[in-house]
This record gives structure tokens, sequence and C-alpha cells, in this order.
């Protein structure tokens, strides 16, 4: 009962991104915690407005500022910029889609197109403004499709960054280590 418990509790604190706060990344493999048994045993938790920039500019807390630039010769596309005081930090190109979340110093963001299958994560050092890995996601692997949607939501914590992938032909959750950009677990779930 005590290992079901515990479970559980990684699970939620995956999804809920309140684990335990340090102030720099730790190793993954003095943990303890298998996430991949976390996620083979998680239940699908979408939220459909985490699918969105606003939800990471919600949580980005109080140091850096976040500005998005939409262009009038085309509205879905957005630049992301992140300021610090006067300066900007960084800047990258997404959609209305885009989700990001800010851990102190890093920035996490999903690098996908919102008719296509898949992506990548990409971790931003926020003092340097150096990319710090840009790690594929393993998603529901490689589909055919014409006409498609592909949706996100990205948590971040400390240890990890949570993806929930929602997809036209499927549906998965992805977990990375935060200092390499490894998955350490990875499930698809079956299509409702």
């Amino acid at each position: 009962m005590g290992a079901l418990l515990r479970l559980f509790s990684v699970v939620f604190l995956l999804a809920s991104g309140m684990a335990t706060s340090l102030t720099q990344a730790q190793d993954l493999s003095k943990s303890g915690i298998d996430y991949q048994k976390a996620v083979d045993s998680a239940l699908w938790d979408w939220k459909d407005e985490k699918a969105s920039p606003f939800e990471g500019i919600r949580l980005a807390g109080a140091k850096y500022s976040i500005v998005m630039v939409s262009e009038p010769s085309d509205r879905d596309s957005l630049t992301f910029k992140i300021f610090h005081g006067d300066k900007e930090v960084y800047t990258w190109g997404g959609h209305v889609s885009t989700v990001f979340r800010i851990q102190e110093d890093r920035l996490y963001y999903a690098r996908f197109h919102p008719s296509g299958s898949g992506g990548s994560v990409v971790a931003v050092d926020l003092n340097t403004g150096k990319e710090l890995w840009d790690s594929r996601l393993q998603g529901i692997g490689p589909v055919e499709h014409s006409a498609y949607v592909n949706l996100m939501n990205l948590d971040a914590n400390f240890k990890v960054v949570t993806v929930w992938g929602n997809e036209t032909m499927g549906r998965y959750l992805e977990i990375k280590d935060v200092t390499t950009g490894k998955t350490v677990g990875h499930r698809i779930f079956p299509r409702p």
C-alpha cells in the first residue's frame, strides 16, 4: 500500500509541477524515482486551457517579462520575446498554440507545428540566452495525415519537463530530464 501511495504521489507531483524546489537541476539517477513506472500507471490528464501561451505567461513569475508579437500578414505565427528588465534575453518563433514554462532562470518550450505530428522540447538558460538542449519527442511516432491537429500541455519542475500530447492520431505523456533532455518516461494512450 505504501508503494502504491508513493507512486500516486509521484504522478501528482509530476502532473502538477510541485516537486521539491531546488536551486539547480539534479541528476535523476540519484532521485530513486522510476519515471517510466509513474508514466505507465498515469491516467490521461489533458487540460484545454493549458494548450496556450497564456498558461506559460500566467505561471512565469515576476523576474521575466514575456512579449508576444503578431505580424499583420500572419496572425497564427507569433514571436515570443523574454525580457529581464529592459534587456531582451531570448526570442523564438511560435504560434497561437505554443506552450512553455519558466523555472527560475530556465525556459522550456515545445517546438512543434499545430497541424503536424511530433515536435521537440527546448531548454534555454535565460542568464546567457543559450539553448542547453533541443530534444525530439517520441510522441506517437510518425503518422501519415492530410488534416491534422497537434496540441500540447507542458509543465516543468526542477527535475523533469512533462509533456501531454494530444494529436489527431493519438495521445501521449512524455517526461524529459531537465539536465539532459533525455526521455525518462513515455506512454501512448488509446484514443477515447
